[in-house]
């Protein structure tokens, strides 16, 4: 059996009545699926079109992408997410029970948060950073990739850093990657 088709098996095996099986790449052995609950809330969220066009260039890269539920906070203990618990991928505050918010997907064992840029300064890069905080990692939308634009990124990711670093609240913070079309490149890692 191929890798390809491994994967295809693995695409199949989602339960229906939980997923949504949106694509499989025949190329790649990518694809995308979305949970039944995810589906229903995401017409309602600005920007779904862009986090749908990154998880289809995710999987054409070869990514076995699952698009979360949000705002399910009386089942994160029933939606099995790989064989976990909900509750297992998603962060806490200490001493909370509610999660600091919902990762939008789930691959290659990590939580993901799109965040769509709109960069007007670093203060606005680097509130996208913190808002982030609630997956392992964010993938920064942008049709901008100038100098400019990532000077400033690095540089807001440095000034969060640096606000962080004496408390070690640091290690709160996400990885960052920035996808282009039909590129992406890791900015910062813990």
């Amino acid at each position: 059996m191929t890798n390809i088709e491994a994967s295809y098996l693995e695409f199949c095996s989602l339960p229906s009545k939980e997923w949504r099986k949106d694509f499989f790449s025949w190329e790649t052995g990518g694809f995308v699926a979305t949970h039944v609950l995810k589906a229903k809330d995401a017409v309602k969220r600005p920007g779904i079109a862009k986090e749908v066009e990154a998880c289809l260039v995710l999987a054409k890269m070869g990514k076995h992408v699952l698009r979360l539920p949000e705002n399910v906070l009386d089942k994160i203990d029933t939606i099995l997410i790989n064989g976990k618990p909900y509750r297992e991928l998603l962060k806490f505050k200490p001493g909370f029970e509610k999660p600091r918010g919902y990762p939008d997907v789930y691959f290659d064992g990590q939580t993901w948060d799109f965040k769509t840029s709109t960069f007007r300064n670093e203060d606005s890069l680097r509130q996208t950073i913190k808002d982030g905080r609630k997956a392992d990692n964010i993938i920064i939308l942008s049709e901008e990739s100038s100098d400019f634009f990532l000077k400033a990124m690095y540089s807001s990711i440095g000034r969060e850093f640096g606000s962080r670093e004496k408390d070690g609240s640091w290690m709160e913070l996400p990885n960052v990657y920035l996808l282009t079309g039909m590129s992406w490149e890791l900015v910062w890692t813990k």
